[in-house]
């Protein structure tokens, strides 16, 4: 390929991107046209990335991503690669075909340039990382190249190799880059990494995009100069994607039980966002006839989907109540809201109901739609009282569990669980049947305190004060941009953060205790 309209001594316009296609019968990447072999045990970030028709470079800037070029790893509409794609790093030997391997399980792109963060399947742990600058690129500066491409000489290296080139000049998202040996990248180098060394570290200034290829096998035209597109101004996203949201929950998690009795037990975790067994514990009830279904809302608010005491008793079964509590003052409201809500209370329909960081209620339906009701503080009513239908198919689930706003996750019988994200404002799903897990079928019931934590009740593992094996309250989070769960408990499962929560009618947690700071 020949780039069109470049001026005499003006910086290099770049003809080709520098991703390596079948070529021959082979698929894999070469390296920089000429350099040195990177010497085993050196640079173990440097990263190999191959598909079934093209392979490139990249870097490890974390155990479990890489960041490389957007011409190399594409996302589809669900952020998979658009292709199954495999990672080598550690001391990459493609020819051998040594290094620790992974898949690409995420792709994470840039809308304004050449980059894309890439998740692993499985970490890459006891490799080294590179560090990303945060100092730009000045011009004279020498960066050194490193890539997998093709070399003067190779299609397929086995190693690595790397060259020094000077930085002609930086702009916005890119770098003009030049060897005074007269090489370039090639193809197989894209995504590979530009860096400077400041003492022992290793920082990463830009990443391959394109080149005249000059000095590469195959290639005849006596042009010469690299383009590389800048990293060094995007550590906010870089740690935004890789790294799991902060969580902030000033006054803990208010957690209340409904006991078969009847009362109700107002409950606070001291560390709904770090899983210690920290509690304060109430010495005695806060209400009584609570023996029908209840929902923690936000703001204090408490529904209960009333169950009918017997003749004493004026509201019948399934009303809706709306009560709002304030440790200064006590209890107000209470006044129905509503009735038909009686499928609630049945061990079919019990779990298929819950309320959101905004107090929305989603339910689902005997019809298997999942509705949501919106309750209007001002006017003291619903803003549709028949509720909205939000999507429907919804009879695969037999538990759903609000986790922030418009977060849904949803359990099928089977154990399987799923995250959904819905956008009120724009009145669409921005997340729809996302796999968090499996294995959920052992719990009774699901609840949360809000930024994708969850408490399991119904399972049996060690207390947290002691080895005994007891039925216990398990505590998980899960960070959406990361895909990851946080650390288990010492079982494998969840962290347990409390005991003797398995005889309780319904516990629920409030659903704005708890919100993702970033």
């Amino acid at each position: 390929m020949r780039p069109k309209n470049v001026r005499p001594g003006a910086a290099p316009a770049i003809a080709a991107v520098l991703v390596t296609t079948a070529l021959c019968t082979a698929a894999p990447a070469s390296a920089v046209s000429g350099g040195t072999v990177v010497p085993l045990g050196s640079s173990p970030y440097l990263a190999w990335i191959s598909t079934a028709t093209k392979a490139c470079s990249g870097v490890l800037v974390d155990p479990s991503w890489i960041l490389t070029s957007a011409t190399c790893l594409t996302p589809d509409d669900l952020g998979k690669p658009t292709e199954p794609a495999t990672v080598s790093v550690g001391d990459v030997d493609v020819t051998a075909g040594t290094g620790k391997s992974a898949k690409v399980a995420k792709v994470v792109r840039r809308t304004d340039r050449d980059v894309v963060l890439a998740k692993l399947d499985v970490p890459a742990t006891g490799v080294a990382v590179a560090t990303v600058s945060t100092a730009a690129p000045q011009t004279g500066e020498t960066l050194q190249l490193a890539g997998f491409g093709r070399t003067a000489t190779e299609w397929i290296p086995a190693r690595p190799r790397i060259a020094p080139f000077s930085v002609v000049s930086s702009s916005g998202s890119t770098v003009a880059v030049k060897s005074a040996d007269g090489v370039d990248t090639c193809l197989g180098d894209a995504g590979g990494p530009a860096f400077r060394t400041v003492g022992q570290n290793v920082e990463v200034v830009a990443l391959h995009t394109a080149s005249w290829q000059h000095g590469c096998l195959g290639v005849t035209d006596t042009r010469q100069g690299s383009s590389e597109t800048r990293v060094d101004d995007l550590g906010d996203w870089i740690r935004q994607t890789t790294v799991p949201t902060p969580v902030s929950c000033p006054g803990g998690a208010t957690v209340w039980s409904a006991r078969t009795d009847g009362t109700l037990w107002r409950y606070n975790h001291h560390d709904p966002a770090g899983a210690k067994p920290d509690w304060t514990v109430p010495t005695a009830d806060i209400g009584q006839g609570w023996n029908g279904r209840t929902i923690a809302g936000k703001g204090g608010v408490v529904w209960d989907i009333h169950r009918n005491h017997g003749a004493s008793d004026p509201v019948g079964t399934g009303t809706i109540k709306r009560f709002v509590y304030s440790p200064a003052t006590g209890w107000s409201g209470g006044k129905a809201a509503g009735g038909g809500w009686d499928r609630y209370l049945t061990p079919a329909y019990g779990n298929r109901i819950t309320a959101d960081e905004q107090g929305r209620i989603f339910a689902i339906d005997d019809q298997a739609q999942l509705k949501v009701y919106v309750w209007n503080d001002a006017a003291n009513t619903w803003v549709a009282s028949g509720g909205t239908v939000v999507d429907t198919g919804w009879g695969v689930f037999d538990s759903i569990t609000a986790a922030g706003d418009g977060v849904l996750y949803a359990r099928k019988p089977s154990g399987e669980l799923f995250r959904f994200k819905y956008d009120f404002a724009a009145a669409k799903w921005t997340q729809r049947n996302k796999p968090v897990g499996n294995g959920w079928q052992i719990f009774s019931e699901i609840f949360s305190p809000g930024a994708d934590i969850l408490y399991a009740r119904g399972s049996y593992g060690k207390s947290p004060w002691g080895n005994e094996t007891v039925p216990v309250l398990r505590w998980y989070r899960y960070s959406d941009n990361t895909d990851t769960w946080a650390p288990a408990g010492p079982d494998g499962a969840g962290v347990s953060v409390g005991t003797g929560w398995n005889t309780e009618l319904h516990v629920t947690a409030a659903p704005d205790s708890c919100k993702l700071a970033g």
